[in-house]
């Protein structure tokens, strides 16, 4: 029988981060905290490490998943296909429809806690 939760201490968190692929490229890194097997629901911490790729390069993302976010360290300048910009630093949140595509340059050292569902269509 499975446990009904899940632990992550920081030291296991540190030790934990594996490059973040976006079209196959590394682009930052993520330590996951918990993930199903069915890849519906992932929570993770992820991180750009100044002056490695993609800190303050522009890069275009779509979102595969309805994704929660809070800046723990850092900032992002997110632009949206409408022209909106928006800053977001420590202590700042957002959600971002699945399906929804922007530009992130990320100005490191940037962390953010995340929390990605995938929606059920039904």
């Amino acid at each position: 029988m499975g446990s009904d939760r899940n632990l992550v201490y920081a030291d296991k968190l540190a030790e934990g981060y594996q490059p973040f692929l976006v079209d196959d490229d590394p682009t930052g890194q993520l330590s996951e905290v918990v993930g199903r097997g069915d890849g519906a629901v992932r929570a993770g911490v992820y991180r750009v490490l100044e002056d490695e790729y993609p800190d303050r390069t522009p890069v275009p993302y779509y979102f595969e998943m309805d994704e929660y976010i809070w800046i723990i360290e850092g900032e992002v300048h997110v632009d949206t296909p409408d022209g909106e910009k928006l800053v977001l630093r420590a202590g700042d949140s957002a959600f971002f429809r699945q399906g929804s595509k922007s530009t992130w340059t990320f100005h490191a050292p940037f962390r953010k806690f995340s929390v990605e569902i995938q929606q059920v269509n039904g």
